[in-house]
């Protein structure tokens, strides 16, 4: 693949449309292309008077040497996963949110079925018991916008941002659009699913898992981790009152946030866990109204998504602060320190 870069639109214009520009801009004949997609699109508001689109267009061609000022488009390489002995027991994942069903798909894609376990309700479960919360306030304490299978972003419109470059990021983003997400998440700056197809996109992962070998048990709770001689035997769990020990000899501790009684137990285990830093949170919120005048100005006439902004501020103590998570359209930006 071929790429053209930094294609500027002033215009409101289709993406067949700014296929065609960038192709005449760079004398491509269309005879040679055999396949294209858009790669990259940000928006570039630097300067207000002149707000504009900036993409990026990759394309397949017959003869590459034709074209040899545009850039060749380096593969990213996913760093393998090999698995080189059997298991003696399934292994046991420990929570459903994003690190505990990536895990899942990692391992059906490699011909291991585990089993995962998750305290809360499936999505869809889930998703009726917040909003009786909502409306009733009868809270489930394992159960609710924090807890249950997808995690606590699966209730937060989706942003897929991050500040790591990792080639697993591209891989969480394709694995994504398998499954069902818009393919725009792929070439995006600033990339989200939504809530209502982050939920069926959760459901697809499940039922691939399922299909593969992979074994969901919700309402369950680990309890507690059996070690004999300083190895993992098998995992103590609880569901409707009923303990049961599932026998192992590998766990994934997918967990999440507020684990307090999962840390408890691994210390009285004298297992050895690194502390983290921890961020604290409060909400800010603005008018999009006055975010989209500071952004964008008031001379555009491009459409454009609701406006929105980061900002970070480091001290010379090494504390900092930064924003995170901003949600355009719901007026609330995140604010952590």
């Amino acid at each position: 693949m071929l790429r053209i870069n930094n294609i500027f639109i002033r215009k409101n214009l289709s993406d067949s449309e700014i296929f065609e520009l960038a192709v005449k801009k760079h004398s491509i004949k269309k005879e040679d292309i055999l396949d294209w997609h858009i790669s990259h699109k940000s928006i570039d508001a630097r300067r207000k008077n002149d707000v504009h689109y900036v993409y990026s267009i990759d394309i397949q061609v017959k003869n590459e040497t034709k074209y040899r000022k545009l850039e060749k488009v380096k593969k990213v390489e996913i760093p393998s996963c090999k698995i080189t002995k059997t298991l003696p027991n399934r292994p046991i994942i420990i929570g459903a949110g994003p690190a505990g069903l990536f895990a899942a798909l990692t391992l059906v894609q490699h011909n291991v079925q585990p089993i995962i376990l998750e305290q809360g309700q499936s999505v869809k479960e889930r998703k009726i018991t917040v909003e009786n919360f909502l409306k009733t306030g009868k809270l489930n304490s394992l159960s609710n916008v924090q807890f249950g299978e997808g995690g606590s972003g699966t209730f937060s419109d989706g942003k897929l941002t991050t500040g790591i470059s990792s080639p697993f990021c591209r891989k969480v983003l394709e694995e994504f659009v398998y499954f069902g997400a818009p393919k725009q998440i792929l070439y995006l700056s600033k990339p989200h699913i939504g809530t209502d197809n982050l939920i069926n996109i959760i459901e697809n992962i499940r039922n691939y898992i399922i299909s593969k070998g992979g074994t969901f048990l919700f309402n369950t709770k680990m309890i507690d981790i059996e070690i004999s001689n300083n190895a993992i035997t098998g995992v103590l769990t609880v569901s409707n009152d009923l303990e049961e020990t599932i026998p192992t000899n590998n766990v994934i501790l997918a967990i999440g946030h507020s684990s307090r009684e999962t840390f408890e137990m691994l210390y009285r285990k004298g297992i050895f866990m690194e502390p983290k830093n921890f961020s604290v949170g409060v909400r800010i919120e603005h008018l999009q109204e006055w975010l989209n005048k500071t952004q964008y100005g008031t001379i555009t006439k491009l459409k454009l998504p609701p406006a929105d902004y980061k900002l970070a501020y480091h001290s010379e103590s090494g504390r900092s602060c930064y924003t995170f998570c901003m949600c355009p359209r719901w007026n609330c930006y995140g604010f952590f320190k």
